[in-house]
This record gives structure tokens, sequence and C-alpha cells, in this order.
């Protein structure tokens, strides 16, 4: 099967150099954004009758707001401010911007507090910034660190709260222009030392880079950027990894975020499997071997342009469970931070731990012309008189009966392939499977769990997903503000029918990480899902 991919090369002058815009303009920008959200936003019609949100209210209100706009960037942020109205984590808007500040620290949000997650030591020196991992910043600038968040959470529009407010502490030390505004000068924090009683204060100045939003004099030099947006089969769901530039997604946890590397301590005795490109072992215990596989997402790469990335790591998760099925009674997946990524592949995956034949995911999609037009120019590259086309056809012509003949916006559930039951892989895993999951895993990592689950295959473990329930068509910017945007053009479902949007896949048991996880290799967090797992073993 052949993927379409398509580069586009947009050339823009950063925005710090952009004459001031009109009233008309911005409206101009507003109303084109809408009008694309009315044509090809999937789940338009599933906001609104589940959630309220009205694209009429949002579009007047925000009109509103606009005309009251004093310069560019005001404007720029409520352009932002609007697409997180819509609570998607696949619809995000980015600013053509290099403006940025830090602090030279990263900070993560946990159980309920923001902690500090890495220090720039290099910005930062030991005898300035007394500080370490896990210590909790508690005020900034004078007021409670929960009324910093306030501030940034309506940039934010996550599929569910708690990501939300995890994307929110992310970026109390980093403000990329592109997702938030730039704040400049001197912040003053109280961080508390551990979990201690010891509050110390701390002084820091903004360390800003690039060029600012408003510049309303000639600049000497005009610079330009190039902006690459792939658009990739539509039959595909986005890779999180390869969307960062243009939806709020901040990292977290840097070295394990996307990565096939673990958080958790690997027991001393444990006998590895492999280390790269994922993480594979088994360990003793008190109930015999229990294994462990780590899930990053479902997009695999390769360096080599004569390997095919999706066969070389299905080969290598099927030699992986291969010996774990020989050399274990019970499995740990862990697909915590997960990004997503391909509808087959992630198919392919489910195979090797089902037990029978089980239905692709389901999708309703966009009815529209340009999907249509989309999805056949995506067959037409398929070979002809094979099984394949004659399946993905099927999907074809559904979007194109209902753009013609129905006045629904979103075909009936489908899978995208077209195809029936999936059966399982030759090789397979039989025993007791507890999957870990949690707010950061999105998209597939929604999608994996969620069919996992529904097929009786596994309990899932952790925090509820994401809620990112459809694929992502990345948009051309508007036209004169130059705002790129990612548009989620349909739905999926987890196989119990409940749209995955918003929703996410939800834990069977339920468990947060603490702060003496995240400061001591989440071995707490590990204790817990092995004695849960102990519980399933015979």
């Amino acid at each position: 099967m052949k993927l379409l991919v398509l580069s586009i090369l947009v050339c823009v002058s950063f925005a710090g150099f952009a004459r001031p815009l009109t009233t008309q303009q911005k409206l101009d920008d507003l109303q084109e954004l809408v009008a694309m959200i009315r044509g090809g936003y999937g789940p338009l019609e599933y906001k609104k009758t589940e959630f309220g949100i009205d694209i009429d209210a949002l579009e007047k209100e925000y009109a509103e707001r606009i005309q009251k706009t004093q310069n560019n960037s005001e404007f720029y942020y409520n352009i932002l401010k609007f697409v997180a109205e819509f609570k998607d984590s696949h619809f995000g808007a980015r600013i053509p911007t290099n403006h940025r500040g830090r602090l030279g620290f990263r900070a993560d949000y946990i159980d309920g507090k923001v902690l500090i997650e890495k220090i720039d030591r290099s910005i930062l020196s030991e005898k300035d910034f007394p500080f370490e991992k896990g210590d909790e910043i508690i005020s900034f600038n004078g007021a409670p660190v929960k009324e910093e968040l306030e501030k940034i959470i309506p940039y934010m529009g996550q599929g569910s709260e708690l990501t939300t407010i995890r994307s929110a502490a992310s970026l109390i030390s980093i403000r990329p222009g592109t997702l938030i505004p730039v704040i400049e000068g001197k912040v003053n924090l109280e961080i508390r030392k551990g979990s201690s009683d010891f509050v110390e204060s701390a002084e820091l100045e903004w360390k800003l880079s690039g060029d600012p939003l408003d510049e309303f004099v000639p600049a000497p030099v005009t610079k330009s950027r190039a902006f690459f947006m792939g658009n990739r089969n539509p039959l595909m769901m986005p890779v999180d990894y390869g969307q960062i530039a243009l939806n709020p997604s901040p990292i977290f946890e840097s070295s394990f975020r996307c990565s096939g590397d673990t958080r958790v301590k690997i027991p001393a005795d444990a006998t590895i499997i492999m280390k790269k490109p994922f993480i594979a072992y088994y360990h003793l215990t008190e109930k015999g071997n229990i294994g462990y596989l780590r899930l990053p997402h479902y997009s695999p790469k390769e360096n080599s342009a004569d390997l095919n990335a999706y066969d070389l790591r299905f080969s290598q998760y099927e030699y992986a469970v291969n010996l774990l099925e020989k050399n274990t009674v019970g499995l740990i997946i862990d697909q915590d931070h997960n990004c997503g990524g391909s509808v087959d592949y992630l198919h392919r995956i489910v195979s090797l731990f089902a037990q029978k034949p089980f239905a692709p995911m389901q999708f309703e999609l966009l009815a529209t012309k340009q999907n249509y037009l989309g999805y056949k120019k995506w067959v037409s590259d398929v070979y002809k008189y094979t099984l394949d086309y004659e399946k993905y056809n099927k999907v074809v012509e559904l979007v194109k009966e209902t753009w013609l003949n129905s006045t629904h916006f979103l075909t009936t559930k489908t899978a995208l392939s077209g195809a029936g039951p999936i059966e399982p892989n030759s090789i397979t895993y039989t025993k007791p499977i507890i999957i870990l999951i949690d707010e950061l895993s999105g998209s597939g990592g929604d999608a994996f769990p969620a069919m996992m689950q529904g097929i009786g295959r596994a309990t899932l473990l952790g925090t509820r997903t994401m809620g990112a329930g459809g694929h992502v068509q990345q948009l051309p910017p508007l036209a004169h503000s130059q705002i790129t945007t990612s548009i989620t053009k349909s739905l999926f479902f987890h196989p119990n029918n409940t749209a995955i949007e918003n929703n996410g896949a939800s834990p069977d048991i339920k468990y947060r990480p603490t702060q003496d996880d995240f400061m001591y290799e989440y071995r707490g967090y590990q204790k817990f899902y092995l004695n849960e797992l102990f519980k399933k073993l015979k």
C-alpha cells in the first residue's frame, strides 16, 4: 500500500516584521477560519450536541473581541483562543513567529502540583538556582501558581481537562510565541524543596529570542521562513510528534515522550530482550516471570530509505512478543505518553495480542466533495484487481454517496480500509495483560487501549487518555496573519460505540503517579501495577 505524502512550501515573513493588520483584515481571517470549520471540521455537530460548542455564537463573540484588538498580537492570540474553544487535541493553530521566552527549566504537573522536571545548568547555576527535579513551584509573581495556570489554559484546547492542565503547566517556564504570549522582564517564584516545609524564593529573568510579534517600523532586514506541511494519506491517523508545530502539545518528560525508553526502574534481575528501538524485558516475581513491553507510538521511522519501517518494527515487536509468550505468565504494556500513528499499523500491533478475529477501528468520515476527491486520489495509487483496492473503494463510494444523497455531515461508521474482521497474528500473546495509559496518550494512543479493552484482551490502568478522536489535515495559512491550522476531519469510536473524542479510553483501574514516582523512577507505580497484574494470574 502506498502512502500519499504532499509537501507544501509556504514562504512567509516573520510576524515580527509585519505591518499592522486592519480591522477588516483581522475579520477576514476569522471568517476564513470559520468557513473552514463549517465545511471541514468533522466533529462540528458532535461538539455542539455533546458539549454545547456553537460555531455561530463563537464567531459572534470573537468578531466583537477582534474588533477591539489594538495590535497584531492581540488579534493572533484571540485566534488561538478561538480554536482552543473547541477542546480538541487535534485541532490546533500556530502563529508564524520565532519569538520565544524561557526561564531555564522545565515544569510538569504531577499529582496536582507543578514540579520542576529539568534544569538547564548552562543557564541556571546551582548557586543562583539551588533547586532540583521534584521541587514544587507554589507561587508565580506573588500569586498561587494555579492562577498562572488559569491564564495559560485558554490557549490549550486539549481533549480532556487533565491534559489541558498538564499542557498549561509545561508552559509555566517556556513561552513559545507560536502558542502563547511571550512574557518579558523578571519573575518571582516560591519553590518548595521536595515534599518538605522549606520554601525558598527565586528571582529569574525571561531570556528572550527571536523577533517580537508587533513592530510598527520597517525592519532593516526581512527574513523568510519555510513551513513544511505534510498532508498524509487521508486514511492515516497523525503522529503527535509530527504535528507538534501546529498543535499545542508541549514536551513532557522529554526523554520519555514518544520514546521507546522507559521511565520505570528496570529490575536488577531483568532479562533484557531489547533496549532499542523500544524496551522489552521480563523479570522474576513471586508469581513467576512478568514481561514489560514499551509502545511509544504507531508510526515507526528509519534513517535508511531502503527499509520499510513499519514492516521492520512490526517484526521486532513480533520477536519480542514471541519471547514474552514463552517466558512469562503476564505482561505489562507501557503506553504512557504514546503519540499515536497509523491505523493499519495499530491494527497489526493489536493482532499480536488478539485471541480471535476482531473488528477494525470504526470511523465516521466527513462527507464532502474535498474528502471524496482526496480519498479517490489516494485509492487511485492502490493497484487495481486486488482485494485492497476493492475494500478501499467501498470507503470512497460511501463518502460519495453520503455527500451527494444525504443531509448528514459525516458518513455512517466504517473501517478506513473497508475491511471486515482482522485475524490474529500467527504469533500472539495469550496471557493476562495490563496496559498503562495516561492523559498524554493521544490519537492512536487513545485507540490502541480502547480496542484492547473492547475485545477483552487487556485491563487498562492509569488515567483517562487524551481524547484525540479523529484524523487530521493540515491547512494552508490564513490569508493575512499567516496563522497555520490543523483540523480534525473525522470521528473514531471505542468498540462500545462511544466516541473517542473528548472521552478517550478510560482506565479499569485508576492510578495517578505521585511526586515520589516522579522523583524515584516510578517505583511506587511499578509496585502498584504489578500487584494488580498478580490478581489476574491463576
